[in-house]
Parts: structure tokens; C-alpha cells; sequence
């Protein structure tokens, strides 16, 4: 009996044949430890090479012109990281990165928000009473605490966080309807809420 079986090849050529910047892999392990290499050594003029070289190579790739604005941030080239970004920014203006990049960058010229033409404004969170209301909300219906990291994180998808861990903790350590263990901890400090003694 013939085996009568065919093997199907896949159309490699097709593959080969697509723009790199079209498949998202000139970013991979090895970039992304050297990547990590120099944000660890502080190495932001290096990081600031290091990303150009992988951006020019893939103009169409979404994380290397990001990884590229951000080195910019991080070297303090606040001006060139808005300047750079934007241009992305028109093309993408759903990318939260891209977002990132010109806030930072705005806030760390002394800007605010407003200080850029959005094609929509992104969410900007600042403490305020509704940030502590909203984290007495969720904990009122918890038996147990939560950390500080937990309640932060739950803004996060918000838009953007003017306001950092350690001013979320000031912020419930000054109302006086939460408990707070651990409170030298920045990161794990537990929250829960006062709860009436019962009778």
C-alpha cells in the first residue's frame, strides 16, 4: 500500500519576502537585556545609541520608536523625546506609551497636560479625594487588608498617575477611616478601613 499523504509546505517565501518592521522581532531577548543593561548602569546616553540603532532599523515597529522616546526621557532630552514622539504620536494616537513619553517628558519641563496639541486628551489622575474615596470603596467590602501596591495598581489603567505609591499612603495615613500596618513600607503597607467595634 502507498503511503498517497502529501506534506503541505508552508509559503515561507512569503515570509521572507514581508519588511522585518512588519513582524515585530528585531526587539528580542538579547536586545531586551541590553536594553535593561543600561537602564540598570544609568547608561542613558548609551541606551539613547542603542535604541536609535534598532528604531532606524524598524521604522514601523510600535515598541522601537518607543523604546527610542523613552531613552530620550531618561538621558533628559525632554524637548527631542516630545519632538521625536509626536510624530508617532499623529499615527498612533491610541498608544498609551507614546502617551507616557510626552507626559513625562512635559512634567519634567515644568508643562502641564495642556502644553501639547492631543488628538484626544489622555486621563490624568492627581491625588485628590476621589482617589482616596474610590480606595475606601473597595476596601469598606474587604475582610482583609490590601497593600498599598494593590490600591495603586487599581488606577493604573485609569490614564495617567500623577501621584506615586508613597503619596497614596500619605494620603490614607492622613483620613483617619483607615488602618494602615506597616506603614514604613512604601510598597507593602497594609490598608484596610476602621471598622465600628460592635456592642
Amino acid at each position: 500500500m502507498k503511503n498517497k499523504s502529501k506534506i503541505i509546505e508552508f509559503p515561507y517565501s512569503k515570509i521572507k519576502s514581508k519588511n522585518k518592521t512588519e513582524i515585530d522581532t528585531e526587539f528580542d531577548f538579547e536586545a531586551g537585556v541590553e536594553h535593561q543593561k543600561l537602564i540598570d548602569n544609568k547608561d542613558y546616553f548609551g541606551l539613547v545609541q542603542f535604541c536609535k540603532q534598532i528604531a532606524e532599523r524598524n521604522p514601523g515597529n510600535l515598541y522601537a520608536q518607543y523604546y527610542l522616546g523613552n531613552a530620550y526621557f531618561l538621558n533628559g532630552e525632554y524637548n527631542k523625546a516630545i519632538e521625536f514622539i509626536s510624530e508617532h504620536y499623529k499615527k498612533h494616537p491610541w498608544n498609551p506609551d507614546y502617551q507616557q513619553v510626552i507626559l513625562d517628558s512635559l512634567f519634567a519641563l515644568g508643562k502641564t497636560e495642556n502644553d501639547f496639541h492631543w488628538k484626544e486628551k489622555p486621563g490624568i489622575l492627581r491625588m485628590s479625594t476621589d482617589i482616596v474615596d474610590t480606595c475606601y470603596e473597595f476596601l469598606k467590602r474587604k475582610r482583609k487588608p490590601r497593600s498599598i501596591m494593590e490600591l495603586y495598581a487599581r488606577f493604573v489603567t485609569e490614564g495617567y498617575l500623577l501621584f506615586s505609591e508613597k503619596d497614596l499612603l500619605k494620603a490614607l495615613l492622613n483620613d483617619g477611616r483607615f488602618k494602615v500596618d506597616k506603614p514604613e513600607s512604601e510598597f507593602w503597607a497594609e490598608v484596610s478601613v476602621m471598622r465600628k467595634k460592635r456592642k
